[in-house]
């Protein structure tokens, strides 16, 4: 996959991430031409650059339709209404349904530790 870049506006979700230790900025663009699954991408917000972890499809775990959200790493700042800039590196890995948020939560430690730190 080569690299695709998009800008969306930073929207209010649900808090899930945010209840598993991993806040999300939740994106108004959901008909980006990318495939679904998980990406480490390089993120630009209020003048600087993050790298963060993109989740972009069903949210099959929740039985819930297509989502578009980034965990940005080191972001302590309110973005809500931002416009962001994204750019993907690479995919991570597909989409998985898991049995429960414990399931997922520990995914998303291994997503965090293998690709950010």
């Amino acid at each position: 996959m080569g690299e695709f870049n998009f800008n969306a506006k930073v929207v209010r979700g649900a808090g899930r991430g945010k209840g598993m230790g991993f806040p999300t900025a939740n994106l108004d663009a959901v008909d980006v031409d990318l495939n679904h699954g998980v990406y480490l991408v390089q993120v630009e917000v209020l003048g600087r650059e993050y790298k963060g972890l993109l989740f972009f499809g069903p949210k099959e775990t929740f039985g819930e339709p297509v989502s578009l959200e980034i965990f940005i790493q080191d972001l302590a700042n309110d973005i809500y209404g931002e416009t962001v800039a994204v750019r993907t590196i690479k995919k991570i890995r597909d989409i998985k349904k898991f049995n429960d948020p414990r399931e997922l939560k520990k995914q998303i430690e291994c997503d965090v530790r293998e690709n950010l730190s």
